[in-house]
C-alpha cells in the first residue's frame, strides 16, 4: 500500500475522538501442536490490527504477528493457542475497541470477525478492513475456515505460509485419526458448559462435528442447534443416549466432584454413574483451523483406550 494511500485513512485525533464517541453504543454493544506462534519481533509486511480472537488466532497460525489483539489476557485463558507474543498491544473489549489507540499504531490493515461488523464505517476510516468468516449458512464451519484462511492469507500476502500450515493440519489430524483407532466406540455428547441444570451442547453443524466425522466418531446429540452450532438443553435430555460419554470442553469447571454436587440432575446421567467423562482444556467454538487442531489434538490425547474409564 502507498504512504499517500495509507495518509487517506489516518485521522487526525479531533476526528478520531468523533469517530470513537458513538462507538461503545447499539453499534458494538457486546501431541503436535501446529498453532503456535513463535514470540518474535513483527515481521516485516504490512501492520495487522487484529479486532477479534477468530481472526487473532489464524493469523498468528499464519506466523504473522498483529500490532493489537482484544482481550489479551483473556485471549490467553480461553483460546489458549496459538500463544500471544509480548509485542502485542491490548487494544480494548472485542465489543468495543479503543479507536484512538488503534490509530495510533497506524495499522495498515484491520482484520475483524463478524460481531462488529456495523464498525466497518468507522474503521475504514484509519485502515482497509477485511472481515475474517468461519459460520456462513449452509456450509461447513470447518471448511469455510479453511478458504477465509487462505483468502486472508492472500490478503496478507503469505501464501506460502498459510499452504504449509495447512499441509501440516491435514498431516496433524491424520495422525490423531490414527491414535484415535481403536478408543471408545461409544457417541460422544460435547458440552462446553454445566449451569443450573443446563449444558451448552455441540450438533451436526458445529466445527466440532467435522472432526468427530474425520475420526470415525458419532455425536451423541443429533438435534437441532443454533447458527453457531450449539444449543442449550436441560441436562436430563441428555439421557435420552444412555450410553454415551460426555466430553466436557472447559477447564473452568475444576472441581468435577463439586459440579456434581451441586447439580443432583447431572449425578443422575447413565454415563457419569458409569464414569464416562472425559475433561478437555478450554475450546474456543467460534475458533476456525487452529481451534479444530486444538479439539482434536486433546481428543486423541485424552480419549480412553475403555468405554468405562474417565479420561
Amino acid at each position: 500500500m502507498s504512504k499517500n494511500l495509507l495518509s487517506d485513512y489516518r485521522l487526525s485525533r479531533r476526528a478520531l475522538l468523533t469517530v470513537g464517541a458513538g462507538i461503545g453504543g447499539g453499534v458494538l454493544a457486546g501431541g503436535w501442536p501446529i498453532a503456535r506462534a513463535q514470540a518474535v519481533a513483527p515481521q516485516a509486511g504490512p501492520r495487522v490490527a487484529a479486532l477479534g480472537w477468530a481472526c487473532a488466532q489464524t493469523i498468528l497460525a499464519l506466523g504473522v504477528v498483529p500490532v493489537v489483539i482484544p482481550e489479551i489476557e483473556r485471549y490467553s485463558r480461553l483460546v489458549v493457542e496459538p500463544a500471544v507474543p509480548s509485542s502485542v498491544q491490548e487494544i480494548g473489549l472485542r465489543s468495543e475497541p479503543n479507536l484512538e489507540l488503534l490509530q495510533s499504531f497506524a495499522p495498515d490493515i484491520i482484520i475483524i470477525d463478524p460481531s462488529i461488523t456495523a464498525a466497518i464505517p468507522r474503521l475504514k476510516l484509519i485502515a482497509p478492513v477485511e472481515v475474517f468468516t468461519i459460520f456462513k449458512p449452509g456450509r461447513h464451519p470447518l471448511e469455510t475456515a479453511r478458504s477465509s484462511t487462505m483468502e486472508l492469507a492472500q490478503r496478507l500476502g503469505v501464501q506460502a505460509a498459510c499452504e504449509a500450515y495447512l499441509a501440516r493440519f491435514d498431516a496433524a489430524m491424520a495422525g490423531y485419526r490414527d491414535q484415535l483407532r481403536g478408543r471408545s466406540d461409544k457417541p460422544l455428547y460435547l458440552v462446553s458448559e454445566i449451569a443450573r441444570n443446563r449444558a451448552l451442547v455441540f450438533g451436526p453443524n458445529s466445527l466440532y462435528q467435522e472432526v468427530l466425522s474425520q475420526f470415525g466418531l458419532k455425536n451423541a446429540w443429533t438435534g437441532q442447534s443454533g447458527p453457531w452450532g450449539h444449543t442449550s438443553v436441560g441436562l436430563e435430555v441428555l439421557a435420552a443416549v444412555p450410553d454415551a460419554r460426555l466430553v466436557l470442553m472447559s477447564s473452568r469447571v475444576a472441581d468435577i466432584e463439586a459440579l456434581l454436587n451441586a447439580s443432583p440432575v447431572l449425578r443422575t446421567l447413565p454415563f457419569l454413574r458409569s464414569g464416562r467423562l472425559t475433561v478437555l482444556g478450554n475450546q474456543f467454538f467460534y475458533g476456525g483451523v487452529p481451534a479444530a487442531e486444538r479439539f482434536a489434538r486433546l481428543l486423541a490425547e485424552r480419549l480412553p483406550q475403555e468405554n468405562n474409564e474417565q479420561g
